[in-house]
């Protein structure tokens, strides 16, 4: 997708992604991951270091903005959830080495790294975890010099315990990176890469921004300052999205409810986060927790847009595009910002290998009550 990227009006875009063959996950073959009859997304588990993806096929070449020594290159990437072992999918270490070779200026982590959200779990579990994550993930990054930026996701800082140990592991582990406000890093926090404007979002507890009323004014204030209106483009990204796109059940029309921001959506009044984006010209907004890819824009009656990428999985559980059949392969999203301004938005699966989204439909009804739609 390549967009026209400004510091004062939303994104126009047009995909341009290629296409291939990927394994979703390990019952499964088909472009863009069409589970098998009987399946159940949200039962699907990756076997650690079974699920190997199928054989690409050769790309169809589309109309794409060439990537130049000049552009930011940022990858993002989101739900690995190790398991409380400290053991990943195979995939998404392939995700991972991926992203590496690819060499990124960042990584942005967009939530569940580990399998937390268990009160049963003791601190040394969850240290456990995080040492496997630092030893099996964060290691390739800072081996390559590639700064990691983390949102926190509701398996990483969702109870009180989590939040603790979450705060710890990333006070010893923050990135090197110019920022424009850490005053609440590793929650919510901002920074700027080669003049693209970054926020990350603290919304790893369900239905509500954690800190609500603070983390908004604050929000606010970062949009509004000189040094996100001078950038070239405003990214934010959190966990939970504003809207599910997915459902547990193939070709269901039932959204898979469980963690949106509901609350925070534009009919609910001016003060939310919706509204925020939407009069803060944010160029793209980053959602993670729904285990599905779509990319496009966020269309209302008014006319108003707004660009949003939903994350694939980087470990198990691709869950059903609603009213699909269709589970995106597990990846990761890059998006390349280019001397010319132009924004573009590629998508990879485990492999390493471009996906083409010509399958996916054409739009999805968000909130059919207000009129809100995805388009791509």
């Amino acid at each position: 997708m390549k967009t026209k990227v400004t510091a004062s009006k939303n994104i126009l875009a047009a995909f341009l992604l290629v296409s291939t063959l990927a394994a979703c996950a390990p019952s499964t073959s088909d472009v863009l991951s069409t589970a098998l009859p009987g399946t159940d997304a949200d039962n699907s588990q990756s076997v650690p270091g079974t699920d190997e993806p199928s054989t690409p096929t050769t790309p169809e070449p589309e109309d794409e903005i060439k990537d130049s020594a000049k552009s930011l290159k940022i990858h993002a990437f989101a739900d690995m959830n190790i398991d409380t072992s400290g053991t990943y999918a195979s995939a998404t270490i392939s995700i991972v080495k991926s992203m590496i070779s690819r060499q990124p200026a960042a990584i942005l982590g967009v939530g569940d790294y580990i399998d937390g959200e268990k009160k049963s779990l003791s601190d040394s579990t969850y240290v456990n975890m995080w040492n496997q994550f630092s030893k099996k993930v964060l290691s390739f990054m800072r081996d390559a010099n590639i700064p990691f930026l983390p949102t926190p996701g509701n398996h990483d800082a969702y109870y009180a315990q989590e939040r603790r140990l979450y705060d710890s592991f990333w006070g010893n582990n923050k990135p090197n990176v110019e920022y424009v406000d850490d005053d609440n890093f590793p929650f919510y926090y901002s920074f700027i890469k080669e003049d693209v404007f970054f926020v990350s979002l603290d919304d790893a507890n369900y239905s509500k921004l954690s800190n609500r009323t603070t983390q908004l004014a604050w929000l606010k204030e970062q949009l509004s300052s000189a040094r996100a209106k001078g950038a070239r483009a405003r990214v934010v990204y959190g966990h939970i999205p504003l809207y599910s796109i997915v459902s547990s059940k193939a070709n269901s029309s039932t959204v898979y409810e469980n963690g949106v921001l509901a609350g925070e959506r534009r009919t609910a009044g001016s003060n939310t986060l919706e509204a925020i984006l939407l009069s803060h010209n944010v160029d793209l907004v980053i959602f993670g927790h729904s285990h599905g890819f779509y990319s496009g824009h966020y269309t209302y009656p008014d006319g108003k847009k707004l660009q949003v990428v939903s994350m694939p999985c980087a470990g198990s559980s691709p869950r059903y595009l609603v009213g699909t059949s269709t589970r995106t392969p597990q990846g990761y999203v890059e998006l390349v910002f280019s001397e010319t301004n132009q924004l573009t938005i590629r998508y990879y699966n485990s492999s390493g290998t471009q996906q083409s989204l010509s399958s996916l439909p054409a739009s999805l009804t968000l909130d059919s009550k207000n009129g809100v739609k995805y388009v791509r």
